[in-house]
């Protein structure tokens, strides 16, 4: 009995050790693996020449995995139909779709596919190369990419060389040979054989390895030469990508979120204004009646955004408000798919569907709508900036305004005096008016509305009101005055905020570019080469062979002060255009863009 129980002890004691050391799969402990794969051997070997086959196999010293083949797998010269790769094992297997060409050389580069099964540890920059010819050219090329606008490094971006000097290849012909820019912009084209070149880039969104029109591009204006030395890498000057100023426009979508408006969405800005003209509900469907159909297109008022790409239509007919379903024929410019402009001809349905309201819901909004108020808001405050308009907004459109019953006051001590201002519309029906006035710097003023002053479109006023503001004082403000050698009448100089966001543009000027009125903050500055003299930068464009007009960024930062007057020398030729930007300013502006 007793030798029983001893015997018990013992297997349940063997048990619990063997469940504690059985916790986990495999060895415990230890430090983290952070060793990527390494490559035993491949069939073919990597560099192999008089390659025949259908398939690579490359065998690692581990169990692999493959992480986003699809954007991570490059083959070049690239193929019509990509390789299909597996991971199979401590295998990785390619096997090709297409025929392969005679006497080429192709490099198969991974990325950062390849990865370790437990860890995730990518092989970085694993590549495999053969050819098919008796030799395996082994020439690179080096070099950068940029935005243009921005000075930022682009990573993702596809780079090609063709030995077709025609610029037509550039659109009709895939590249003989392409990279990826790494996150810094980088990229490597290897496996060259000597030769002339021209070098591009593109944001292949077509995966086409060609320009499309439409894709953000870039190209070198000299050719590239690649020596027959191995001991050279021939090294290109940086590209600079550029999205061409071809936008596709086209109606997104009509609204009809409230009852009283129709909102037209337009992917961008239209050249003309739409032609619009209301239809009979019978005019779409037959099987409908006209009995209580108004034309509510002389009661329309439309307004546009500030960009042009939306188109609001104000409703101001009851019959119209009433109506669930309103019907236009619209006439409007969109982009075909050559990015040419042409008229086309819609008819566009406008529904509102009104929410689900019990009884008690319905009667307190019947009640709000009869006691509604025309609400206005100001942009006047203390701490009012000298270089700022005053402003009135308000909600729906103005139809009456009476001046007379608008006063603009300055306190002078306890006493107010009338100041004269000028009053005008802030846009086309108008939604916001302007006070244009000579404000004083450190003046305070009171903004007075008698009642009845503004009536909006269905005829409901406002309760006066009363609004004051302060202008700041100039000693609140800093001044910069910023020398640019050598002096470009063309050159235009931009303050930029710590978001890369341009603050000021401003001509450059011989004796300094001066920014007056500038709040105490941390700046940046950028200038660019205005050479078409339209005061904004422009982008490029392949047809007229034409880059981006030259931007250069001032590798310090600018920290004003109240009260103080600041004063930059800059030289921006002195420094390479890429490089200088500072760091903070492109993890800002990158950051901006996701």
């Amino acid at each position: 009995m007793v030798l029983l129980r001893k015997t018990l002890y013992i297997v349940i004691a063997a048990l619990v050790l063997a469940s504690c050391a059985n916790r986990g799969v495999g060895p415990q402990g230890g430090p983290k693996d952070s060793i990527p794969p390494v490559e035993v051997r491949s069939i073919p070997v990597n560099g192999t020449v008089r390659f025949e086959g259908k398939k690579i196999d490359i065998l690692f010293d581990e169990y692999i995995q493959l992480s986003n083949i699809g954007q991570n797998l490059l083959m070049s010269p690239p193929q019509q139909n990509p390789p299909d790769v597996k991971a199979r094992g401590k295998h990785v297997q390619v096997i090709f779709k297409d025929s392969l060409r005679d006497s080429t050389t192709y490099t198969i580069d991974f990325g950062d596919a390849i990865c370790d099964y437990t860890e995730k540890n990518p092989i970085h920059g694993y590549s495999f190369a053969f050819s098919t010819g008796d030799i395996i050219d082994t020439l690179e090329l080096f070099g950068e990419v940029y935005d243009a606008e921005n000075s930022n490094p682009l990573s993702g971006i596809y780079v090609g060389i063709h030995s077709n000097m025609a610029d037509s290849a550039f659109m009709a012909q895939p590249f003989l040979r392409i990279a990826k820019t790494d996150s810094a912009g980088h990229f490597r084209i290897g496996n060259m054989r000597a030769g002339t070149y021209r070098l591009y880039a593109v944001d292949d969104v077509s995966r086409d390895y060609r320009l499309t029109l439409g894709e953000a591009m870039a190209y070198a204006d000299e050719v590239i030469r690649v020596p027959n030395d191995s001991t050279l890498a021939a090294i290109a000057e940086p590209l600079f990508l550029f999205k061409p100023n071809l936008q596709r426009l086209y109606l997104q979508r009509t609204l009809r979120d409230n009852q009283h408006m129709i909102q037209l969405l337009f992917s961008s800005s239209p050249d003309s204004v739409p032609v619009l003209r209301a239809l009979p509900p019978s005019a779409v469907d037959s099987t409908k009646s006209d009995s209580v159909w108004t034309d509510p297109t002389p009661y329309l008022y439309p307004y546009y955004s500030a960009k042009r790409d939306t188109l609001t239509l104000w409703l101001t007919d009851s019959i119209a408000i009433a109506q669930d379903t309103l019907y236009l024929e619209a006439r409007y410019r969109r982009t075909d798919s050559l990015y040419q402009l042409e008229w086309y001809t819609d008819t566009l349905r406008a529904v509102y569907r009104a929410p689900r309201l019990t009884a008690k819901a319905k009667e307190a909004q019947a009640r709000q709508n009869r006691n509604r108020r025309l609400e206005i808001k100001t942009n006047a405050r203390k701490g009012f900036e000298v270089y700022d308009t005053l402003r009135l907004s308000c909600t729906t459109p103005l139809a009456r305004i009476e001046k007379d019953s608008i006063h603009l006051l300055e306190r002078v001590d306890t006493v107010f005096k009338p100041v004269s201002f000028t009053l005008l519309k802030g846009d086309s029906l108008p939604l916001q008016l302007q006070l244009v006035a000579d404000l004083k710097a450190g003046g305070k003023y009171e903004v007075r509305i008698d009642s009845g002053a503004l009536h909006d479109v269905y005829g409901v006023t406002h309760i006066a009101g009363k609004y004051e503001l302060q202008v700041k004082r100039l000693e609140e403000y800093s001044t910069l005055r910023v020398r640019t050698t050598p002096y470009h009448p063309q050159a235009r100089v931009q303050l930029l905020n710590n978001k890369d966001h341009v603050v000021l543009d401003m001509p450059a000027q011989e004796e300094g570019t001066l920014f007056e009125h500038l709040k105490p903050d941390t700046y940046y500055l950028r200038l660019y080469i205005d050479e078409n003299g339209d005061g904004q930068w422009t982008t490029g464009s392949w047809a007229p062979n034409r880059q981006p007009e030259p931007v250069y960024y001032y590798s310090e930062k600018i920290q004003t002060k109240a009260n103080w007057d600041f004063e930059e020398e800059w030289n921006y030729e002195s420094a390479p255009r890429v490089g200088t930007k500072p760091a903070e300013l492109i993890k800002a502006s990158a950051s901006k863009k996701k």
